[in-house]
């Protein structure tokens, strides 16, 4: 049952575990526990799954509009078994090497371009052919390389205590390399500035995508809106496996004791019988189904503190960009997504471009208006045919806390996937992933809360 409410008149239903959240976490914990066999009860408080990933129509066009873009690689190993256990493999596509388009305000671009060499000798030769850097200044970005092949980033203290800024400037990284290259890489990866965010979570999205095989740094393109690619399959192959998807219901635990017991009431007072429980929600959402991070042994939840994401989608009545995606230099917009171009539509009367400003605490404030003239005005430095191209819609997205800033020292209040309950487990980009508030991260963290909701259920019935 996928859409579903769970009416006041409707039974008490049983299950193995009770997931609370409909986020990618709480599906790809939902996905595995049913391809493993146990039942599941989902519960999602909206009236629609995915959390902050989700897509819907454009009631004017047509298009499929995300409420935000994400950036996905080819490192995003959980993200990639998810979708493909979903059959959604062929809703997306991995570059075959890493391509990223740097675009200048004189209408100049240069390329990162991975060159076809073993990792990470493709990634050096590509920042070496950078032209938007001088090459001393291409040669000393490769002192980023050499810190993190003799650093761990997950236990190393001094990455643990300093800010992307610190660690860049302690590696003599020049401020045009930072406002070039490592700036843009931080700010879409972790959705904060560079004076903020650790280093040691940049430092792992860096290792993690640079080190290894050459896929990791490949970007993922996605075909179709992140619902198609992401939820509704997912929600399909829960139904089919025997599970149940409840959307609109709010699931209320006020008492340990019913936790361990497994009686968990929902708003409508219903309750559900349960052997085990997965949070998979918000950190800011914590207090709304327990009554405190206190009660399950979560703490300094206060200190977790939100950074907004604005999106801007634009309909245009002709094509001037042709790249599918490129970042913007010297610009407030960070990237650029065309489309119509990654969902094979260039031939659509209308191109429609995605605009990403994160970490935009200086502009989720401005009137939705403001912000679709001001993208317009920037886009026609980067693009000077985009002057004669009108503007046909506009949609404005703010996601005001659509990621948690990891900030330095942010991850020693990060909770692990284990309770002071036994029976209940956490979920989410804001647990202890060892990664930034990712698709990858939260997939990561849901695959992680099945297994110990396994190991669990196993204990309590060894000859399953």
């Amino acid at each position: 049952m996928y859409g579903g409410t769970i009416e006041s008149d409707q039974p008490d239903i049983s299950t193995d575990v009770l997931i609370i959240g409909g986020g990618v976490a709480g599906l790809s914990a939902a996905v595995d526990l049913t391809l493993q066999g146990y039942s599941i009860i989902l519960v999602e408080q909206k009236k629609h799954l995915g959390g902050r990933t989700y897509s819907f129509p454009h009631p004017e066009t047509g298009s499929e509009v995300d409420n935000g873009q994400h950036l996905m690689m080819g490192c995003y190993a959980a993200t990639l078994r998810y979708i493909e256990s979903i059959g959604s493999a062929d809703d997306i596509r991995i570059q075959d090497r890493l391509s990223i388009t740097f675009k200048h305000r004189t209408n100049r671009s240069s390329k990162l371009q991975a060159a076809l060499l073993p990792a990470p000798l493709n990634i050096a030769a590509g920042l070496l052919r950078l032209t938007s850097l001088s090459l001393p200044e291409r040669l000393s970005l490769l002192r980023v390389g050499l810190d993190l092949l003799m650093k761990d980033p997950d236990t190393d203290k001094q990455l643990r205590s300093i800010t992307v800024a610190q660690w860049l400037e302690r590696l003599k990284q020049s401020e045009r390399n930072k406002q070039y290259l490592w700036d843009i890489i931080a700010v879409g990866a972790l959705n904060d500035s560079p004076d903020k965010i650790s280093a040691a979570l940049f430092a792992k999205v860096l290792k993690t995508a640079f080190f290894g095989s050459r896929k990791n740094s490949s970007m993922v393109i996605p075909q179709r809106g992140l619902s198609v690619v992401l939820i509704e399959k997912a929600a399909a192959l829960i139904a089919r496996q025997g599970g149940r998807v409840f959307t609109d219901t709010t699931a209320i635990v006020r008492d340990n004791a019913d936790l361990i017991s497994g009686k968990i009431r929902l708003e409508n007072g219903r309750t559900i019988h349960t052997k085990a429980v997965i949070s998979a929600v918000p950190y800011f959402d914590i207090p709304k189904v327990f009554g405190s991070g206190e009660s399950i042994g979560v703490r300094n939840i206060d200190q977790f503190a939100s950074s907004p994401i604005v999106t801007l989608h634009l309909w245009f009545d002709s094509h001037f960009m042709h790249e599918e995606f490129v970042a913007l230099l010297d610009s407030p917009l960070h990237w650029v997504f065309n489309k119509s171009k990654m969902c094979g539509k260039e031939n659509d009367a209308l191109m429609y471009l995605s605009i990403v400003i994160s970490g935009a605490e200086e502009l989720v404030t401005q009137s939705k208006e403001l912000l679709a003239g001001m993208a317009y005005s920037e886009l026609r430095h980067y693009y000077p045919t985009a002057a004669s191209s009108n503007i046909v819609h506009s949609l404005v997205i703010k996601e005001k806390r659509a990621t948690f800033s990891p900030s330095v020292g942010s991850e020693r209040f990060r909770p692990p996937h284990r309770t002071s309950v036994p029976n209940l487990f956490l979920a989410g980009d804001w647990t202890d992933t060892k990664l930034p508030a990712t698709i990858e991260g939260a997939i990561q963290s849901g695959y992680a809360c099945s297994a110990l909701a396994q190991e669990y259920l196993k204990t309590k019935n060894p000859n399953r």
